[in-house]
């Protein structure tokens, strides 16, 4: 099913694999994405299930109604005039709702490609990539371009003043000084003392770049960054409690951070990224396995300083931006800023691993070889970033990751990447950690072993802001837990349910700050359980874009309100399930590809005997004019439901505008449905606008042979 195009871009992925969803991408990539105008008309040059969805609304004259959701989705951005800087891949999928699709397709490969590096530059095409999704001009640039839509939202060119035109420059400098730097650091006849005399100069001029990044935040609005990277998180979730009201003093913080920081960042986002590139080649396949070698005739030259005890072999560099500690073979112990530590093995011990929360060290790099190491903090921890970058590499091992409040993976208005290799690891950490963001850009990767994942809310790509977060697990049997402890904010879900946020969620701050990019992949065929409170599993709130992509294997997934493919909110996302005979089963109501409120959902399964067992607003349920979607591949599946599901739409009284909820399943297997006039090898259309399709058709071309 696979378009041969498609295949030959797919490196890693393997040919047996005859994707249902790869064909719908396949159809977006054959045909020019055409406007909501096109979309009413020339139906050749759409995706085909959509020319399916026009099929069946042609054959039932439903033309009318389903206009009235195009043109409505067609301008949702425009008329939310209070909020500035929405990304173009997050207007695309509202305006354009048949490309959410092929927009999840471009960030899955986006962020699997340093999965499969074995050679060369792991991370060298992420982060331009990272740059394209969050819309933002080159580091440095000149300013000309109005691509970082909303002002100096997080771009580089900060407006057009003096002051910016001379920040850039600076920028310009500081970047060139850090790559010169780096050629000294790649050069491997540099080895030993002069090597880590040679990093600690790097670490040094990274810093300097990113006191740049910074320099556009007046001085008072620059503390606030450091200051309350945690309680304005705290203030601004509190707010949403049934029962609890924000006091004077957290609501008018709250408006300070958003007003001040966020809304119209000064923050040079794009500067930050270009020392990220540079930092990251640090964890490049070839530099580490020669790294070892390149520092074997460093003898030590005292006792270290405290903070750092047991086989600290040497620790140079005054200030602590420039500081580098070096660490042998046995067990040691870090816990004390540093700008770069480098272990060679060992069972160790991290209290602080690449954190930076102060602003005289805005770089922090932990370089970890081998062995099996505990990363524990009792707060902050392992790859935080606020206002600067954080990386963490650890080469294998099985490892543990624990920490409080933000950790593993963790940015404010910064870069945060932890990067494990392998390993049977544990991740355990209380909510904005493993992957999130608040205006800032957070990778987690851990490329093998069999992993688990536990947090209480924001996290495991759970984003805030305007800001990209993505967890990526390569191979393994894997479990995902963001649940049990943060109150449901609605109160009446039902017992047992709480807030997520986690798991490729990703959610603007009302009204006026816009959400960004939120994800989650697991890359392997294991079998995989996830579970997660409200908001979770691919989703997206007020102007956010979120995907949940599995590559197969037999798994679980449980969701409770607002999970598994929704938009809600004017926000879009996809859960994306590559195959296997999996289950989806969600507590309380919409999920399972659901849309609210000029949302955009989607769930995609390619194939498996896959089940469903959800409530009201699920599998295809849209209310409110938004747009739900769920297409089920080759298999035995089950579908029971609530009501207002399987291609079935709500109320619409915000907007007085239908919605469009369309349900396909293909393939000729003996489904089983719940809701009333569905069957097997039947087609069901209905104002609302409700379209359901169950065909013999393997394929989305023969299903439209069919209708025609």
């Amino acid at each position: 099913m696979i378009d041969s195009l498609t295949a030959r871009t797919r490196r890693d992925r393997p040919a047996r694999r005859a994707s249902l969803v790869a064909l719908l991408i396949a159809a977006l990539t054959l045909f020019p994405l055409a406007s909501a105008t096109v979309a009413r008309g020339d139906a050749d040059e759409l995706p085909a299930f959509w020319r399916v969805a026009q099929a069946l609304i042609a054959q039932h004259e439903l033309s009318t109604p389903s206009n009235q959701v195009l043109e409505h989705m067609a301008g949702v951005v425009e008329r939310r005039d209070q909020v500035s800087g929405v990304l173009s891949r997050v207007e695309r999928a509202l305006t354009e709702p048949w490309t959410p699709p092929a927009l999840a397709a471009e960030l899955r490969e986006l962020l699997a490609a340093p999965a499969a590096a074995r050679k060369g530059q792991r991370f060298g095409g992420l982060w331009d990539g990272v740059s394209g999704w969050l819309d933002l001009e080159p580091a440095g640039g000149d300013g000309g371009s109005d691509t970082a839509r909303g002002g100096g939202a997080q771009g580089a060119s900060g407006g057009d003043t003096a002051a910016a035109r001379s920040r850039r420059v600076e920028a310009r400098h500081a970047l060139g000084a850090l790559e010169e730097q780096w050629a000294l650091v790649a050069d491997a006849e540099l080895v030993d003392l002069a090597l880590l005399e040679a990093l600690s100069e790097l670490m040094g001029r990274a810093h300097v770049a990113l006191t740049v990044a910074l320099s556009g935040i007046p001085e008072a609005r620059r503390k606030l960054i450091f200051s309350s990277p945690l309680s304005f998180r705290e203030a601004w979730y509190r707010t949403h409690f049934p029962d609890e009201d924000a006091t004077a003093q957290q609501s008018a913080h709250i408006d300070l951070v958003i007003d001040r920081l966020l809304r119209d960042s000064a923050y040079d986002q794009a500067t930050a990224l270009a020392v990220a590139e540079v930092l990251s080649r640090l964890t490049e396949p070839d530099f580490v396995r020669a790294l070892a070698g390149r520092l074997e005739g460093v003898k030590g030259s005292g006792r270290p300083p405290e903070g750092f005890d047991k086989d600290i072999v040497e620790v140079l560099g005054g200030e602590p931006s420039r500081r580098v500690v070096l660490g042998g073979r046995k067990t040691s112990r870090y816990a004390a800023p540093a700008a770069l530590i480098i272990d060679l093995g060992g069972k160790d011990r991290y209290e602080r691993a690449a954190v930076v929360d102060d602003a005289d060290m805005l770089a922090s790099v932990v370089l970890d070889l081998s062995g099996d190491d505990r990363y524990e903090s009792e707060g902050s921890g392992a790859a935080v970033a606020t206002g600067g970058v954080a990386l963490l590499f650890d080469a294998d091992g099985d490892d543990r990751y624990s920490s409080g409040r933000l950790g593993q993976a963790a940015a404010t208005l910064g870069v945060a990447l932890l990067l494990d290799l392998g390993g049977d690891d544990s991740y355990d950490a209380e909510d904005y950690a493993q992957a999130h963001a608040l205006n800032g850009v957070a990778l987690l990767y851990d490329l093998g072993g069999d992993d688990s994942y536990s947090a209480w809310a924001f996290a495991q790509g759970g984003g805030l802001g305007r800001g990209f977060c993505a967890l990526v697990d390569g191979e393994g049997d894997d479990s995902y837990l963001a649940d049990g402890h943060w109150p449901d904010v609605y109160g009446d879900s039902g017992p047992d349910i709480f807030h997520g946020a986690s798991q490729g969620y990703a959610t603007g701050l009302r009204p006026t700050v816009p959400g960004g990019i939120a994800a989650l992949l697991d890359l392997g065929d294991g079998e995989d359980r996830y579970q997660a409170g409200n908001f979770a599993m691919g989703g997206a709130y007020y102007f956010g874009f979120g995907l949940m992509y599995d590559d197969g294997g037999d798994d679980e997934n449980f969701g409770s309100r607002y999970s598994q493919g929704f938009g809600v909110h004017q926000a879009a996302a996809v859960r994306w399930d590559a195959g296997g005979d999996d289950l989806y089963s969600c507590r309380s109501v919409a999920h399972t590809g659901m849309a609210w409120d000029e949302g955009v959902g989607y769930l995609l399964d390619d194939e498996g005997n896959d089940s469903y067992e959800v409530g009201d607003l699920g599998c295809a349920g849209a209310a409110q004019t938004g747009v739900a979607i769920l297409i089920d591949g080759d298999g035995k599946d089950r579908y029971k439901t609530g009501k207002e599901s399987q291609g079935g739409s709500g109320a619409s009284e915000y907007h007085d505008k239908p919605s469009l909820a369309l349900l396909i399943d293909l393939g000729g297997d003996k489904d089983k449905y719940s809701a009333p006039d569905r069957e097997n090898n039947t087609l069901r259309a209905e104002p609302g606008v409700e379209l359901f399709l169950d065909t013999k058709s393997k394929t989305m071309q023969a299903a439209l042979k069919r209708l025609r």
